[in-house]
């Protein structure tokens, strides 16, 4: 590694990342002890984010020259960048990751979706509203009358979290892995984003839940600032 790695992510309100997308990259970074510069950005900021990394999502990972996109692929090419650290995609670890990843992002992102409008720039929430609608095939206000079968879901999906947790210590087996990483940002993203949508975990979720948010909360919620647009040129 040559340079200090860049990380491209979302900008939030309060200065802080509202991404749980963007908050495991920077959980995966934190336990390889890999240290990078922070770029925040907004959904206004697309078209600039697609001229410097070549894609228009976060997060990414600039790291020798490398445009690494989305959280799984920063974790893998962590494997090998930083092969010291605990290795998070090792054996299934990346299909059960991705696994979890559809099934609690189809439970969670309609339940929360409305309430963390708050968390985004001002600027940004017009077009998260309208996009997230349209993914969901429904209005916040219609997702709003189904809240009480949302929540259902949502404890049916945790619940099938236990059997693995009663055998193992993380989700991952008997070390950390993609796994964990993927169900804590999610969860942690709902007590961010819309603490009324909190499920009621029990053990050995919630211990599970309790013990990382422990060390991570802070890392995802570390203010990071905005990156300001470049100033006009003078006349």
């Amino acid at each position: 590694m040559t340079a200090k790695p860049i990380l491209y992510e979302r900008a939030g309100a309060d200065g802080l990342c509202p991404s749980p997308v963007c908050w495991r990259a920077r959980i995966a970074l934190a336990l390889k002890g890999v240290e990078v510069e922070r770029r925040a950005m907004r959904f206004a900021d697309v078209e600039t984010l697609a001229a410097t990394t070549g894609s228009r999502t976060v997060p990414v990972l600039a790291v020798d020259g490398a445009m690494i996109v989305n959280s799984d692929a920063i974790a893998a090419h962590l494997d090998t960048m930083a092969p010291s650290g605990p290795q998070l995609m090792a054996g299934d670890a990346a299909t059960v990751g991705a696994d979890l990843e559809r099934e609690l992002g189809a439970r969670i992102g309609p339940l929360v979706g409305a309430d963390f409008q708050r968390r985004l720039l001002p600027e940004d929430r017009d077009y998260f509203k309208q996009s997230r609608e349209a993914r969901y095939g429904r209005s916040f206000e219609e997702l709003e009358t189904l809240r009480a079968g949302l929540e259902l879901d949502l404890a049916f999906s945790l619940g099938r979290l236990e059997p693995q947790l009663e055998a193992h210590r993380y989700l991952g087996g008997d070390e950390i892995a993609w796994p964990d990483i993927v169900v804590y940002s999610y969860v942690a993203w709902i007590a961010f984003a819309s603490p009324r949508s909190m499920p009621e975990m029990v053990n050995p979720v919630r211990t599970w839940f309790e013990r990382h948010d422990a060390e991570w909360r802070a890392i995802c919620l570390e203010p990071s600032v905005p990156e300001e647009p470049a100033a006009e040129p003078a006349p």
